[in-house]
């Protein structure tokens, strides 16, 4: 069997499962978990109230038992992140800069991984490819019969 004997929906749900493994266990090293990144990487944009946080990651959490204020909250417990009292700003600490950055060499070894043996060119088409087909599906209707 080669690879386009699968459909395309086999290789999407494949890789995303795939991506998701190997980002869990790249977090998992520094006692993260996906949501923890997520939230320091909407912190280091500047500062944040809960809600910014929870509006800005909506396209990314899904039905899950912790939520953006849980995630928050152990930002704060950690000493990565902080609110001045009274305040519903929150930033990140220097521990939180640190945190991020020692992380982000292991996420952005990852992507390396991922992308290994793609053009830049290349890389782009992919992507291009997925967002055709993710815009043909949002504005067709997909749920539509021809």
């Amino acid at each position: 069997m080669t690879p386009t004997d699968r459909p395309l929906g086999y290789w999407v749900k494949h890789l995303d499962t795939l991506l998701e493994e190997s980002l869990d266990r790249v977090l998992a090293r520094s006692g993260m978990r996906r949501r923890h990144w997520q939230v320091l990487n909407v912190l280091r944009e500047g500062p944040q109230t809960r809600a910014q946080v929870a509006e800005a990651m909506l396209a990314f959490w899904v039905a899950a038992s912790v939520t953006q204020t849980d995630v928050v909250d152990d930002l704060v417990r950690r000493g990565w992140a902080e609110a001045a009292p009274g305040d519903d700003l929150y930033t990140l600490t220097a521990e939180g800069e640190e945190a991020y950055s020692r992380v982000s060499l292991d996420v952005a070894t990852l992507r390396a991984q991922v992308t290994d043996g793609f053009t830049p060119d290349e890389y782009a088409a992919v992507i291009e490819a997925l967002a055709k087909m993710a815009a043909n599906l949002e504005g067709s209707g997909s749920d539509q019969r021809r």
